[in-house]
């Protein structure tokens, strides 16, 4: 499966059309020069190319005003394509976008602890039968692969209660260059919440924050930071490694807020559930399961606020998890009381809220990454 795309990226002036389209939805041509300070002329040449190439579409004239009516364009979903797979502790989720970001195609499966032999399996299976979903002329518009895995995986036997060897495997393979030679396609690896936070980034940021830290709580605590609307990935691209940060027992604060210790809880009941599909009535069947945990993990939740508010100084943070939105709602509101417990002298607040893209955000992400190197 050789992609017809996997060649030069688009030009400066191409992507920052293509990205200022995304952000609106859709623009005419006088619009996208003021905006993006480019001659009339400038701006028709590199829509023409767009659109000349499938990426751009037009949609109806805007009449009503004086002069000739004009034309918005939006970006073609079916211009491009981009795989997301995710690389859990027990999951492993693969979704296929379009350029719009949507949501055309995706499966999810649940391991007992995440080996090389179980991935290839999965990937083996699914990427093929996704991709048969698409229209047969469509097929090579996949622009690449993206993965959103934590990195040294192989570390994560030492947080784990039932430590194998199992994620040594992961150590000395090569896990780009047989996703190149195996799928014919571009593979691009970030930080598992590197990832999540560019979905939100993409997609989510509702209140515009230029400046936030963001949470996310998944198989074990994890975060990233946005400066001025751009990812900080740090120099090894760890930037946000909140869950590392210890608390006031010299302990990280992963080992106190973790989706996996709640699954411990639940497994021990034998109620045959998964955090990972946990609806709001099962949340509040077993609230006072669940309740302490939420309590636990706010309280460390709290902490990377205060550590993080002191250094960076940001607008506002962002929280967000594969939780049901009133498990999520509640976590917010009880780290916003933690953090109210906490000597904030000389800090300034700031704003907490809710991420958009919750048990997706990681496979979402990874998707954005291809679709980033070539178009936005």
């Amino acid at each position: 499966m050789k992609s017809s795309l996997s060649r030069t990226p688009r030009s400066n002036n191409e992507r920052a059309i293509l990205s200022l389209i995304r952000q609106q939805q859709s623009m005419p041509k006088a619009q996208i020069a003021k905006a993006l300070a480019l001659s009339a002329q400038a701006a028709t040449v590199n829509i023409n190319k767009l659109e000349e190439d499938k990426l751009l579409l037009r949609d109806a004239p805007v009449k009503g005003r004086v002069g000739q009516p004009s034309v918005p364009f939006r970006l073609n979903p079916d211009g491009a394509f981009s795989f997301g797979l995710k690389i859990g502790r027990r999951r492993f989720d693969l979704i296929l976008v379009d350029l719009q970001s949507t949501q055309r195609a995706s499966v999810s499966v649940e391991v007992n602890e995440a080996s090389v032999d179980e991935l290839k399996s999965f990937l083996e299976t699914y990427i093929p039968k996704l991709i048969s979903q698409l229209e047969l002329e469509l097929r090579s518009h996949v622009c690449g692969l993206g993965v959103a895995m934590p990195f040294d995986i192989w570390q994560w036997q030492a947080a784990s209660d039932s430590a194998t060897n199992t994620l040594s495997q992961w150590q000395n393979f090569d896990l780009k260059g047989y996703l190149e030679s195996q799928f014919q396609l571009p593979v691009y690896i970030s930080n598992d919440n590197n990832a999540a936070c560019c979905a939100e980034l993409s997609l989510g940021n509702p209140n515009n924050y230029s400046d936030f830290l963001y949470v996310y709580l998944g198989a074990f605590l994890g975060g990233a930071v946005v400066i001025n609307y751009q990812l900080l990935e740090g120099k090894s691209g760890n930037a946000g490694a909140i869950g590392s940060m210890l608390n006031a027992d010299r302990e990280q604060l992963l080992s106190q807020c973790s989706l996996l210790s709640l699954q411990s809880e639940f497994d021990k009941q034998q109620l045959g559930i998964s955090v990972y599909e946990l609806t709001d009535s099962q949340f509040t069947e077993h609230k006072p399961l669940v309740q302490p945990w939420l309590e636990k993990a706010a309280e460390a939740i709290s902490i990377a606020m205060h550590n993080s508010l002191s250094l960076l100084d940001m607008q506002a943070v962002i929280i967000d998890s594969p939780l049901p939105s009133k498990a999520l709602e509640q976590l917010k509101q009880l780290s916003i009381a933690a953090f109210a417990r906490l000597d904030s002298r000389g800090l300034r607040s700031c704003e907490v809220s809710l991420g958009v893209c919750g048990e997706k955000a990681q496979s979402i992400g990874s998707a954005q990454l291809a679709l980033s190197h070539h178009y936005f």
